[in-house]
């Protein structure tokens, strides 16, 4: 027999197949799952606001948003019960919003920054409120993402102009941005909205600042109202006022500032850090030059307080200008014990040396400053540039060329820099760091709000759990990270429920794709939900989706083996991935019902007769047979019986479809490839031509009419066929093919070679086309045309070869 046939008689008959089994896989009734509710699943994690993430995980005592969140799961359930897929849905969907956004504030509260983003941008999928945009604002702000952040709290605005929680998250970014003016004005609708901020301490002193950063004479009147609403909400102390000092001086307002520290003392003269900041400014008054006035500021704070970083480091930095490196070095090292990773004491231990010809010192000294400066070179206008200067001299001295052109080099390169700061900014710089140092500004108390590193995108996945490498970065307690986690926990179970039940209610309706992603999400929450994995491969199936539905019905076998529906659907699975052998295995449990089912039974059969097993196929197909089958079921038979090779049977099932209906068109068709198969040639032209009696033009009936005259030796009529067909259908390739292998043979190269390359590119994957374009092209002495179509036959038969090895079974099917 030759190939071209072949070839010819599956193209249609696989795409009948294919479209045979996508309208009639009803197969079995979806099956809804009503997940029981686990009464842990109500508990949440307590929500509230962001500020102070310590007092948001606590204990199980339930809060508004817990509370809020066992309603809606009450309301799922019941919703569900009720067989209402609509309300159903709704339901579930509002749960799982809640689910989402406390999940959300759970990584907010793990420093698991852009998780927080992803399950917040989530949540609005499903209900969009005006506080989710809020939770949403808080974690693109400590995220460092200032444009979202205003984005979001601007949403919020949009549906809640009186939404306080708003106001704070833009009065951070305003601030973050040094949008003083935008700042304040957000900070007083704070105020104005909520209550609960009139006394505190913390939003009232950001509003002061702001007022004074603004410049204007007016703010700073409201800055000194603002203070005083401090004072009467706190009391007067000498703290609130080195406080207010610190503000007026930010804002270069010296005298004020001068004054605060004075009223700090005057109320407490122990005032932790009033004396340090009264010496500070009076320093910065005059220039940078230390009075006795001023160094006796900085000894009453270390008479109080002998092992404060900042007087100390102040005393050891203006030793050094004084050349009293004795007293100096004294504080100085004090002062790297009390902060062993600042490096400005380190520094000027440094150039102390230096100055005293100390080298082995001073080197050690300033290469420590160095690596403790690390990335942040820009502190103190790149005071840090000094020791690559003193560094590089030394290297020099000592012979030691090439690395001291190292330091000299990144000497220079933070000296021009520092020189593209405006003279301005240098003497802001100045003031805010004192005497060069950013130290001489620290915090008064160890920072506890570092915003933390941004997660890589590898790990943003909202779905996934966080490790202590991320856990590290919150202010959570041991204690606090295990609250934490069971909560993950009973969140984890309310999501996995909400979605399976949201893509129930979506599969009934026959929503098969959207209820496929929503048990695809019920699955990464909570894997465990009892068939769970069954809906998720029925849904795959039904939208065609068949590795997903490979791997849900296959999980669902491994859980229930005997499930006789769930193991006809994977092999049906199998069937349309083309994953015969698969199929068949699969199958091969089912028995006798699976051979006798409807669509089953010639899957089952197809698969075998793919995988070249012809005896079994034949079994199955004479099972399927014995049950009474419509004439379009018949045609299909016939059809397959001619893949197995058993051309009478194929004639009898295909008559059989005709004497069920005389009118069904194809069946005459096949009935000729049939007998063109069983080269019976007389048979095959009578049902070609009772095809083209029924389908006039037919171009498949005409090339195969064509065929069987060329079969007996009826060349001029064959190739009138195949004109025939190529005029009305010039895209039928084995046409193409055909008139070229004529006119090849008549001699006319040219002209068979250009209906050769129509064929092939038709048909690119037909190796016998290729090789016969070869052929054409060796005879016109086109060598390597010729020998590149050679290859790509041989390529295509290697192809072939590796598709029927690949027919045996290599993975074991449940």
């Amino acid at each position: 027999m030759k190939p071209e046939i072949v070839k010819l008689s599956f193209s249609l008959h696989n795409a009948r197949v294919l479209l045979f089994v996508f309208l009639l896989a009803s197969l079995f009734l979806f099956e809804p799952t009503i997940t029981p509710v686990f009464s842990a699943a109500a508990q949440s994690v307590p929500h509230s606001r962001p500020a102070k993430p310590r007092d948001q995980v606590k204990d199980h005592t339930p809060n508004p948003a817990e509370l809020e969140l066992r309603k809606r799961l009450e309301a799922a359930q019941a919703a569900q019960r009720t067989g209402d897929a609509q309300a159903a849905a709704q339901a579930n969907e509002r749960l799982i919003a809640l689910a989402l956004r406390e999940m959300g504030q759970l990584r907010l509260l793990q420093t698991a920054l852009p998780q927080a983003i992803e399950l917040y941008k989530r949540s609005l999928d499903f209900e969009d409120t005006a506080d989710t945009h809020v939770d949403l604002a808080i974690a693109d702000l400590q995220a460092n993402l200032t444009a979202g952040a205003l984005a979001e709290s601007g949403k919020a605005l949009a549906v809640d102009l009186n939404n306080a929680r708003a106001y704070a998250v833009r009065s951070r970014v305003w601030i973050k941005k040094q949008e003083y003016e935008k700042a304040a004005e957000a900070l007083n609708r704070l105020l104005q909205l909520d209550s609960t901020y009139e006394s505190d301490v913390e939003t009232l002193y950001s509003l002061g600042i702001c007022l004074l950063q603004t410049k204007d004479p007016k703010g700073k009147e409201k800055a000194a109202a603002v203070f005083e609403r401090m004072v009467r909400a706190e009391g007067d102390s000498g703290s609130l006022h080195v406080l207010f000092g610190r503000a007026y001086r930010d804002a270069n307002d010296m005298p004020s500032a001068i004054r605060q520290f004075e009223r700090a003392i005057a109320l407490d003269t122990k005032t932790p850090h009033a004396h340090y900041f009264l010496g500070l400014a009076r320093l910065a008054v005059n220039e940078w030059k230390a009075t006795p006035e001023v160094r006796s500021e900085f000894g009453k704070e270390l008479e109080n307080y002998p092992r404060d970083y900042l007087a100390n480091y102040l005393m050891g930095f203006l030793g050094s200008g004084d050349r009293d490196y004795v007293v100096s070095n004294r504080y100085l090292k004090l002062a790297a014990e009390i902060d062993p990773v600042a490096p400005e004491p380190w520094l000027y231990l440094g150039l102390n040396a230096y100055a005293q010809s100390d080298m082995a010192h001073a080197e050690e000294y300033l290469r420590k400053a160095v690596v403790l400066t690390g990335k942040d070179e820009a502190r103190s206008n790149y005071q840090i540039r000094r020791a690559y200067v003193g560094l590089g001299r030394i290297l020099i001295n000592s012979g030691r060329t090439e690395e001291s052109e190292v330091f000299l080099a990144e000497a220079r390169d933070l000296q021009n820099k520092t020189m593209e700061l405006t003279q301005h900014d240098v003497a802001s710089a100045m003031t805010d760091a004192g005497a060069t140092s950013v130290a001489a500004v620290a915090p008064l108390q160890p920072q506890t709000n570092v915003e933390p590193p941004i997660l890589l995108p590898g790990n943003t996945d909202p779905f996934a759990r966080i490790d202590a490498s991320v856990t590290a970065h919150s202010n959570l307690t041991k204690e606090q990270l295990v609250i934490a986690d069971d909560q993950e926990n009973r969140i984890r179970a309310v999501l996995g429920l909400g979605f399976n039940d949201l893509a129930t209610s979506e599969a009934v309706r026959g929503e098969y794709l959207a209820a496929l992603g929503h048990y695809q999400e019920a699955e990464r929450w909570d894997g465990h939900i009892p068939g769970l994995a069954k809906n998720l491969g029925l849904s795959a199936f039904r939208v065609q989706n068949y590795p997903e539905a490979i791997r849900g019905l296959g999980l669902a076998l491994k859980e229930k083996p005997a499930d006789g529906p769930v193991r006809a659907m994977l092999g049906m699975a199998y069937f349309g991935n083309e994953k015969f052998a698969d199929a068949a295995k699969a199958f091969a449990p089912l028995g006798t019902a699976g051979m006798r089912d409807s669509t089953v039974g010639y899957a089952w059969a197809t698969s075998l007769a793919r995988i070249e097993e012809p005896n079994k196929a034949s079994e199955i197909l004479a099972e399927f047979e014995k049950t009474n089958r419509s004439a379009e079921i018949l045609l299909l038979v016939g059809q397959l019986w001619i893949e197995i090779g058993d051309y009478a049977r194929s004639v009898n099932a295909i008559h059989g479809a005709l004497e069920a209906n005389p009118a069904l068109l194809k069946a005459h068709y096949f009935a000729g490839q049939a007998y063109t198969k069983w080269e019976r040639w007389p048979e095959a032209a009578s049902e070609f031509q009772a095809e083209l009696a029924m389908t006039p033009g037919d171009p498949d009936a005409m090339y195969g009419l064509g065929f069987v005259d060329l079969q007996q030796s009826k060349l001029e009529d064959a190739a009138t066929l195949f004109e025939q067909v190529i005029s009305a259908h010039p895209n039928h390739a084995n046409s193409q093919y055909q008139i070229g292998k004529i006119l090849l043979d008549r001699g006319k190269i040219s002209d068979a070679i250009e209906h050769l390359e129509i064929a092939t590119r038709l048909s690119p994957q037909t190796d016998y086309m290729h090789y016969q374009l070869q052929m054409a092209y060796r005879k016109e002495s086109r060598i390597a045309d010729a020998d590149r179509e050679l290859d790509i036959y041989k390529e295509l038969k290697a192809k072939e070869r590796a598709r029927a090895r690949d027919a045996i079974p290599t993975v074991q099917s449940p």
